[in-house]
């Protein structure tokens, strides 16, 4: 038999009469500030589950299904839910007491409208995720692996993904407003009908990124980052005065074209914008 206690009180929250965790049916179960580190729930039944402030360090949910479960506030570092099914789950403000990066690691899982915003997942591993409509905003997520992962809808809006790796994912209608993505992989990732308003792009690799209808609205650095001239661009995207006015003389005239200005424009677009005196 396996007694799971609360972590500050020792208080008994459930029982498993079982020798392990492995394959236990436990949905709905409410676990709040239960002590599980190094966990073993591989294949178990965890649907809506209430793991709030538990301690989940190190443990295992491959496999498991969290259908609906609520992981609030929670500590996962390094724990591995790869595989797992964590649609409609919430994992809202995990692992903030943890200083450095989380090592958590959700690779192939499918997180389908899952709740992660203002979540420490720095290093995360996303990798060839299914996070559709997900909730990323104010996430940190630098270094983070999201290569692959089919992100179409996800909200990334003011999250920090400063080093993360895009490369080969589906942003399709995703949102990068206010977001970080200082030296971010967009390599061969589809940012069609992408928004980037108020985003920081230096340094962020875009090469054979696909574009259609993308807005770009509001940067200081799109002509910092890297590779603007492989994009396949597939549809005219758009730019705004600002970040015109911040990069028009050090854009390529084909970028500019495929954003929106008429080759006939742009000289006279960059004397005026060179000739103008800086905004207030």
């Amino acid at each position: 038999m396996i007694v799971i206690r609360r972590l500050d009180t020792g208080e008994p929250l459930t029982q498993v009469d079982a020798d392990s965790l492995l394959g236990a049916c436990l949905a709905g179960v409410a676990m709040m500030y239960a002590e599980l580190p190094g966990a073993g729930f591989q294949k178990s039944d965890l649907r809506a589950a209430d793991l709030c402030n538990a301690n989940l360090r190190g443990a295992s949910f491959a496999d498991a299904d969290l259908t609906g479960a609520d992981l609030t506030l929670a500590t996962a570092v390094g724990a591995d839910f790869r595989r797992a099914l964590l649609s409609d789950a919430r994992l809202q403000a995990i692992n903030l007491a943890e200083a450095g990066p989380s090592a958590t690691n959700f690779e192939d899982g499918d997180l389908t409208r899952v709740v992660l915003k203002n979540s420490n997942l720095r290093g995360a591993n996303f990798a060839n995720c299914i996070m559709h409509r997900a909730d990323l905003t104010h996430c940190g997520l630098s270094s983070a692996s999201l290569r692959g992962a089919q992100l179409t809808g996800a909200d990334l809006s003011f999250a920090d993904l400063r080093g993360a790796n895009l490369s080969y994912a589906t942003l399709t209608n995703g949102r990068f407003d206010g977001a970080d993505l200082t030296d971010a992989n967009l390599s061969e990732a589809d940012l069609s009908y992408v928004s980037f308003n108020g985003a920081r792009l230096g340094g962020a690799n875009f090469d054979r990124a696909r574009c259609s209808k993308t807005s770009f609205a509001r940067i200081d650095d799109l002509h910092r980052a890297r590779e603007l001239g492989s994009i396949r661009w597939d549809d005219e995207c758009a730019v705004d005065l600002y970040t015109l006015r911040a990069g028009a003389c050090k854009l390529a005239e084909d970028t500019l074209v495929h954003l929106g200005v008429r080759p006939g424009e742009i000289t006279a677009l960059r004397a005026l914008l060179s000739a103008a005196p800086p905004a207030i």
